[in-house]
């Protein structure tokens, strides 16, 4: 391990809701990869085999600015928050990597593992491990993780950040794209049809939406 930590540690899912000030609508948007949506992803995504792969991008615009963004999604202690309650969404082991330069310690740099566990349904006594990879990182730019061991065949989500002003408001435009395989194998294909590209909608759609009230909950706590 180079430069880095290791750190035991329990998530904590929070539900938040901005009282007192108003901020512009988010705006949110679902589909599939072009090719502004593959600038910035990293070299890594080039080199991996492209072949019965699915992907996954959605978009969301939020009236905070690129840094703001950018550290709430590299701090690995947030991702518990972004899960639903139910699935008790907790990180067991952290190793972080410095991204350098000293002055973002909570980032998830290039080589930084995160290991979580979750229930895979409601009251499950079951917990699935997720151990995750940080392959790809330019600091308020973009950032990507790659599954090493879980519940897919294979993953591997890039987020993107870019300052985007809209209706007069400036704010950022936060572009989540994913590579992915469901767990079998040549059928993975007829899985994501018959429901599983629904399940990654219906989960981005929960994670905005809840990233939305938390930064609304920290600018009213700051204000």
């Amino acid at each position: 391990m180079r430069h880095g930590r290791h750190v035991d540690c329990r998530g904590l899912i929070m539900e938040t809701q901005s009282k007192g000030q108003r901020f512009p609508d988010a705006v949110y948007t679902f589909g599939m990869p072009g090719d502004a949506a593959m600038i910035g992803r990293g070299d890594g995504v080039e080199k991996q085999p492209r072949k019965q792969r699915l992907s996954f991008t959605t978009e969301q615009w939020v009236p905070f600015p690129v840094d703001r963004v950018f550290a709430f999604f590299a701090d690995p202690m947030n991702l518990p928050r972004l899960m639903p309650a139910w699935q008790a969404t907790r990180i067991d082991s952290l190793e972080l990597q410095s991204p350098g330069g000293g002055d973002r310690p909570h980032d998830a740099g290039r080589g930084s593992r995160i290991l979580l566990s979750f229930r895979p349904v409601p009251l499950s006594p079951i917990r699935l491990r997720w151990l995750a990879l940080i392959d790809d990182y330019v600091v308020d730019h973009h950032f990507c993780d790659m599954q090493v061991t879980g519940p897919f065949g294979y993953w591997r989500h890039c987020h993107l950040v870019k300052a985007e002003a809209r209706g007069g408001a400036d704010g950022t435009r936060v572009t989540d794209v994913v590579d992915y395989e469901w767990p079998v194998g040549r059928l993975s294909g007829a899985m994501d049809v018959l429901g599983g590209r629904l399940q990654l909608r219906h989960l981005f759609r929960y994670r905005q939406r809840q990233f939305l009230r938390l930064l609304r909950k920290e600018a009213v706590a700051l204000s």
